[in-house]
């Protein structure tokens, strides 16, 4: 009789386990083979768009762990082109990649690696994260929700970017600090030492990218909403929080005075973020809730993607266009769903305040972003996407959330299965985007052709191919192509300077003078201090012998810098040129204390001196040169 219940039992628990479905470890293992077929092929792409800022040519960053001071002591930019003032302040990002070069040496399939390795790690920590919100919901549900947000192709930048790095620390650390703040099960804890270590993670969370700062107020809110509605514990629980980012602040504060003053505000240029452009108050609302229109377009209809949003993809608007009103009427709704579902439907509530409080430092609401849009924006926020897209359909089919179990289960799995499956093979596709510089600005053209920047990147492609080209045919070929998508690019933005610049260097290349003078005269009217353009038009007049004018561009460069090697060179051989042995002098004085000690400064002060008759002068600079150096202009 106790065999036949033994027996009876097991066969319950057999058929109890095949109903559920997959274990949790099972569970994970499939998480970590999904981000592998994912994403693997990233790890034989190359460097890419600003890798080079905050990685290849970041002075302290190519120290490896020699610059670890650095990184809390400047902002993020400082080591890379001297930035002062207002910039990112990513000390814990640069840490990872000062480990990268001291450990690979700047291999960029290693650090595509280690971005292809936190990403698992990140999905898995919030397979985690989501036991602990909803304790009572099946781990195949969950398993749904961690699923979805692993596949969602707007992680392909952030993935397959190694800068992207500073998002995927902020997700790691943000989620595990979430986890430690919220209990294991559903028992009100008071342990401080896990208190602490959230609020430490935040901080670190905070030193990857400030948009981490969020979590200060997702972590409290998740906790009343599942854990204790009793607001006192819950504010005492948050006090290390509000520490941790008080410190992140001051820190961020102190990085960018360090030693400077009062730092500058940073001006963001209309390029950049098309709300810089705006002409009224009226015009600027209507486009922040265009731009928030294609936020909500991006986590449901994530396709085409770009690397770049800005001027002029998504153009200024008012409200007599659509979009403006579509974006504000799906906000008001979701707000309504939000306040409505509060307490009756808790799950979907908090998937849609998370998604506002998460996006809410770079959506341009409240705040002008150094981007009008971008996917990578959408990188925690997207988590929302996840949780609303497996709540509502389990309320749509009348699934039970604890044991997975309704008449219309399959039906349910079917439309989960359906959206993985797109959303896995658009995230391949994405994937394969960023393999190198040219195969991403090419499908940015495509895919945001109405974007200055796309056009003028995949015009600079072309034009470094065309550089490296032997083949006559082939490189003017390559040139056209070039100068198509740089006017292009005008075409969209005139004041685009870079661009303008770019183009009068291209017809310098290929000898048509008068091209070249109206380019750069036109990167000279968008941006007068544009260093490169007042030189190399410096150089073009020096060429045709019309020294008076070539003097007065490169006299404007260095007005602009006046310790810039190039300008001060040219100044010298103009003056020269010129007969103005003084001003020569000058310069070439100035030189020599800038440390710019080429036979060319030598040979011209002593030339100079010679003219004015002081052999003295004229033989302690020959001594040190070869009076044969040809007199060339830098360009």
């Amino acid at each position: 009789m106790q065999q036949n219940k033994k027996k009876l039992k097991q066969a319950t628990v057999v058929s109890e386990k095949s109903s559920i479905g997959f274990s949790v470890f099972s569970i994970r293992i499939m998480i970590a083979l999904f981000a592998i077929v994912l994403y693997i092929q990233s790890v034989g792409f190359e460097f890419t768009l600003d890798d080079d800022i905050f990685y290849q040519k970041h002075e302290s960053v190519q120290k490896g762990l020699a610059g670890f001071t650095d990184f809390f002591s400047y902002g993020s930019m400082n080591k890379f082109d001297g930035s002062v003032g207002v910039q990112p302040y990513r000390p814990f990002t640069l840490l990872s990649f000062a480990i990268d070069k001291q450990m690979f040496d700047n291999s960029a399939s290693s650090s595509h690696f280690v971005n292809v390795l936190l990403y698992i790690l990140i999905v898995q920590l919030l397979y985690t994260l989501l036991f602990r919100l909803f304790p009572d919901v099946h781990r195949v549900m969950l398993a749904f929700i961690a699923l979805l947000f692993l596949v969602h192709p707007v992680h392909s930048e952030v993935v397959s970017s190694i800068k992207s790095r500073d998002e995927l620390l902020a997700a790691l650390f943000g989620f595990m600090a979430w986890i430690k703040f919220l209990p294991s099960k559903k028992v009100i804890s008071n342990n401080s030492a896990r208190m602490i270590s959230a609020a430490l993670f935040l901080l670190f969370a905070m030193f990857s990218k400030e948009s981490a700062i969020a979590f200060v107020v997702i972590l409290p809110l998740s906790y009343f909403m599942f854990v204790d509605k009793k607001v006192k514990p819950i504010i005492i629980k948050s006090l290390p929080l509000l520490l941790s980012a008080a410190i992140y602040l001051l820190m961020r504060q102190f990085a960018m005075y360090n030693g400077i003053g009062t730092p500058h505000t940073m001006k963001i240029p209309t390029l950049d973020n098309v709300l810089a452009g705006s002409t009224s108050i009226a015009q600027t609302f209507a486009t922040k809730m265009e731009i928030l229109f294609y936020y909500v377009k991006l986590l449901f209809i994530p396709w085409p993607l770009s690397w770049d949003y800005s001027f002029n993809q998504i153009p200024l608007v008012s409200w007599t266009d659509i979009l403006p009103w579509m974006g504000l009427i799906i906000y008001a709704c979701l707000i309504f769903v939000a306040i409505i579902y509060f307490t009756k439907k808790p799950e979907i509530a908090f998937a849609i305040l998370f998604y506002f409080i998460t996006s809410l430092p770079t959506n341009n609401l409240l705040l002008m972003n150094g981007a009008t849009l971008a996917e990578r924006f959408m990188f925690v926020p997207s988590f929302a996407f996840a949780l609303a897209v497996v709540f509502v359909l389990s309320e749509i089919f009348n699934i039970k959330l604890s044991d997975f179990s309704g008449v219309q289960k399959k039906m349910f799995t079917r439309i989960v299965f359906v959206v993985l499956f797109i959303f896995s093979g658009m995230s391949v596709v994405r994937c394969g985007d960023w393999k190198n510089n040219f195969s991403l600005f090419e499908s940015g053209a495509e895919n945001a052709p109405k974007s200055s920047r796309t056009n003028a990147a995949l015009g600079s492609e072309y034009m470094n191919l065309a550089e490296k080209e032997n083949d006559v045919e082939v490189k003017n070929e390559l040139i056209q192509k070039s100068i198509k998508y740089y006017k292009k690019s005008l075409d969209i933005f005139p004041d685009n300077s870079d661009a303008s610049y770019k183009v009068g260097l291209i017809f310098s290349m290929i000898s048509d003078t008068a091209n070249a003078i109206k380019y750069y005269k036109m990167s000279l009217a968008a941006t007068p201090g544009q260093i490169f353009a007042l030189n190399n038009l410096g150089s073009i007049y020096a060429s045709n012998k019309e020294y008076d004018s070539a003097a007065i561009y490169f006299t404007r460069s260095y007005e602009a810098d006046s310790s810039n090697e190039m300008t001060i060179t040219n100044l010298e051989v103009v003056n020269y040129l010129r007969g103005n042995d003084d001003e020569c002098i000058y310069y070439g004085n100035r030189a020599l204390q800038l440390q710019i000690k080429t036979p060319k400064v030598y040979q011209l002060l002593s030339q100079a001196w010679s003219r004015k008759g002081n052999n003295e002068m004229a033989s302690k600079y020959s001594d040190l040169i070869n009076t044969n150096n040809k007199l060339n202009f830098n360009q």
